[in-house]
């Protein structure tokens, strides 16, 4: 855990040191190539975005952390938008990955046919969500869900349901949410009933040493 708390600072100050530099030159009128630092802002964006949560001391608890987690994924999303697909390639490599046919998932195949449809050297520009959907890189992926879960995070805050109770909804699966009571007990909540079901921790099995 250390180590990802580690690289999640590592990722911030980098960040920052390169946003501030875009600043001071904006401010100071410095005629620059703004490329290079868009790129750096977008990977070292991605990078803080896939490990916020994993670095164990952030979690989103008010509606204002969601809003703000939510702002910084939109970001790094239109900073995105100015990156031709050729750019996108050389910072996020296509996931060698080639079977996809067998499991009907994406692979590099799969990116390569899609991204056809573009000018390699054109802006992706408004087509930048769909873009990243169909992009097979590991890391686009999680950061994909991060903002997934993020848009859920904003709908349960204003009462509504997440992104994937809906969907269940929409099929006709059942759904409960988890909660914690003030002694740290969890619990199910069947919302349609009214009904909680008690969730019993499985007992720790330990080996025995037999002589």
């Amino acid at each position: 855990m250390s180590n990802l708390v580690d690289k999640h600072n590592l990722y911030k100050r980098a960040f920052n040191n390169v946003l501030d530099m875009y600043k001071a030159n904006y401010v100071n009128g410095i005629e620059l190539d703004r490329k290079p630092l868009i790129k750096k802002l977008i990977t070292y964006g991605v990078k803080l975005v896939n490990t916020e949560r994993k670095n164990g001391d952030y979690e989103v608890t008010t509606y204002e952390d969601a809003e703000i987690k939510f702002a910084f994924i939109e970001i790094i999303k239109d900073l995105m938008s100015l990156l031709t697909p050729k750019e996108f390639m050389q910072l996020f490599p296509i996931a060698k990955e080639y079977k996809g046919h067998k499991f009907n998932t994406k692979d590099y195949f799969y990116t390569i046919n899609y991204i056809k449809e573009f000018d390699k050297y054109s802006p992706v520009g408004e087509k930048i969500l769909e873009f990243l959907w169909e992009y097979h890189n590991w890391d686009i992926t999680e950061f994909n869900v991060e903002f997934m879960c993020s848009v859920s995070k904003l709908r349960k805050f204003k009462g509504e349901p997440s992104l994937m109770e809906e969907f269940a909804e929409t099929m006709g699966i059942k759904t409960y949410t988890m909660h914690t009571d003030d002694k740290g007990k969890q619990f199910l909540f069947d919302k349609e009933v009214g009904k909680t079901v008690r969730i019993n921790k499985p007992m720790k099995r330990h080996l025995k040493v037999i002589r």
